[in-house]
């Protein structure tokens, strides 16, 4: 089995496992985040040092992106422990298309949460709110592994079908 394949069944596997952990507890377990960051880096190994230091950085900028997004109250640090995880899998610069895959993953499922829960048009407000003015007039938490595993399922079904590829 080539180290891509393997790549892609531990993206798939570690995503949905969080996402069926945050579902049940809104939580993205520290011990599955930090496994998972490990195991994403040790895949580099056998590449040689250069890629392995590639993937270190990948992760570590999309931590630091991610922390900034954190501390607006936008994701959760699971998730983006998580994403950064994530990121040092597939690496630069297959990570951009991971997170748009995940952004777009992302905003289906609040489309559909807030569909659901009869919220659409405020979060259609509370999006225009933040476009306009930078803040949001209302919250909602979503267990936003799921939107993770949603992102990286279409980046994994994207590599196989290179029709469903973003122009990133």
């Amino acid at each position: 089995m080539s180290t891509s394949v393997i790549r892609e069944l531990l993206l798939l596997a570690a995503t949905l496992g969080a996402a069926a952990i945050d579902v049940r507890t809104r939580r993205i377990p520290n011990a599955l985040t930090g496994a998972f960051a490990l195991v994403a880096i040790a895949s580099h190994f056998p590449e040689g040092l250069v890629p392995t230091l590639v993937a270190v950085a990948t992760a570590a900028a999309v931590f630091a992106l991610g922390t900034v997004v954190f501390s607006l109250g936008w994701f959760g640090g699971g998730d983006v422990k998580l994403l950064a995880g994530c990121a040092g899998l597939v690496s630069f610069p297959q990570c951009i298309a991971l997170i748009a895959y995940v952004l777009v993953a992302g905003a289906i499922l609040a489309l559909v949460a807030a569909a659901l829960s009869g919220r659409l048009v405020a979060l259609v407000r509370s999006t225009l709110a933040v476009t306009i003015h930078g803040a949001a007039t209302e919250s909602g938490k979503l267990p936003y592994g799921v939107a993770i595993a949603g992102g990286s399922a279409l980046y994994t079904l994207s590599l196989l079908l290179p029709g469903l590829r973003l122009p990133v």
